[in-house]
């Protein structure tokens, strides 16, 4: 018998905007895995530049946590234009015969979509599809209501969680769940999150995929999506983008589409940042015109630091990450600015001796 047609892998999808706090809630979940279990997750990144998984291992680019193996799928949605990376992935993970898989896709996915792959023939057999989930910030209702793709991953969901809900008002609070609880189809479950400390049982609230009504305009939705992401536009090889070194220390990676862009930067594990000068650059760069998502991890000569900008919303904090330093923004429509102006901005962000060990190349 094929191991695909073993017995069904749990898996669970855990949605939200770009921003909202997937990845910390997926580290928690993690810490919590039950010691005797073996987990997996597949990580999507809307840009060429990897920093979910790399946080998520915490350690070397190859590092895993113990008992968890991380995938990424790079370079677009999983739910579209990334979607034979995320099949081939997809499989590799559950021959592997994990006993849970979390599937974190790009805040700019539709979860529909996925569903939709994975009730696929030879796919639907392998998975048992449990709980999917939404963090939403209770302060962005605007946003939620205004994105195809952000209603469509709030009505596919059974759970809809208040992200960061410890830094909303009450009136925000009262004004998420009266939104929450209208929503159609209904939620086994509304609730408040705080610092991603979601409870673990909220995996399994459903079971019986086969019992949850699927949402209305979900085709629809799909399908302004693809076309949203028929012409992207992708230069940088993703495969290339780990051989940073010292003959090839900052490779470019740009991303284009008209629903959302990006540009970031792998640079070499020698390099080192001036922490201040990268600081006041990242902010800078977070207030681009329809910048959307601003992140990065990098070694600076305060140590290793990760870095998260999201509507106003700044983080900052030391990283366990060891490997290449990386950052990317994501921005709103197919426009981005002067690629090599910003990575001369860039590059003065080094350190002294960096900067002049980068201009000799």
């Amino acid at each position: 018998m094929s191991r695909l047609n073993a017995k069904p892998v749990p898996v669970n999808l855990i949605a939200g905007p770009l921003g909202v706090g997937k990845t910390t809630t997926i580290n928690h979940l993690l810490q919590l895995r039950p010691p005797s279990e073996r987990w997996a997750v597949l990580v999507n990144e809307y840009g060429l530049v990897g920093l979910d998984a790399a946080l998520m291992r915490g350690g070397g680019e190859s590092d895993q946590p113990a008992g968890v193996e991380i995938l990424e799928v790079a370079g677009g949605c999983i739910c579209c234009s990334a979607r034979v990376m995320f099949e081939a992935s997809l499989v590799r993970l559950l021959r592997r015969r994990p006993d849970r898989l979390l599937i974190e896709p790009t805040g700019l996915a539709t979860a529909s979509g996925i569903l939709d792959m994975l009730g696929r023939p030879g796919i639907r057999e392998a998975v048992d599809v449990r709980s999917v989930v939404c963090l939403l910030d209770p302060g962005r209702l605007d946003e939620v209501t205004a994105r195809d793709e952000i209603r469509d991953q709030a009505d596919a969901a059974d759970i809809v969680l208040a992200s960061r809900s410890d830094l909303a008002s009450m009136a925000e609070i009262h004004a998420f769940q009266a939104w929450a609880h209208g929503l159609f189809p209904s939620k086994r479950h509304v609730g408040l999150l705080e610092y991603g400390k979601m409870s673990p049982s909220l995996l399994d609230f459903v079971s019986r995929r086969r019992d949850v009504a699927t949402p209305k305009g979900h085709r629809l939705r799909i399908y302004r999506h693809r076309e949203a992401h028929a012409r992207d536009v992708v230069a940088g090889d993703p495969g290339a983008q780990l051989l940073c070194d010292e003959a090839h220390p900052v490779r470019q990676h740009l991303h284009r589409s008209r629903l959302a862009s990006t540009i970031g930067w792998v640079c070499w594990e020698g390099l080192v940042f001036d922490a201040e000068r990268a600081v006041s650059w990242l902010r800078e760069l977070a207030k681009l015109p329809g910048a959307r998502r601003t992140k990065a991890v990098l070694r600076t000569t305060k140590g290793w630091w990760g870095f998260n900008w999201a509507d106003g919303a700044e983080e900052a904090k030391p990283s366990g990450y060891r490997g290449n330093s990386r950052l990317e923004v994501v921005i709103e429509g197919v426009q981005l600015p002067d690629p090599e102006a910003l990575e001369h901005d860039l590059r003065a962000c080094l350190s002294p001796a960096s900067a002049q060990s980068a201009a000799a190349i």
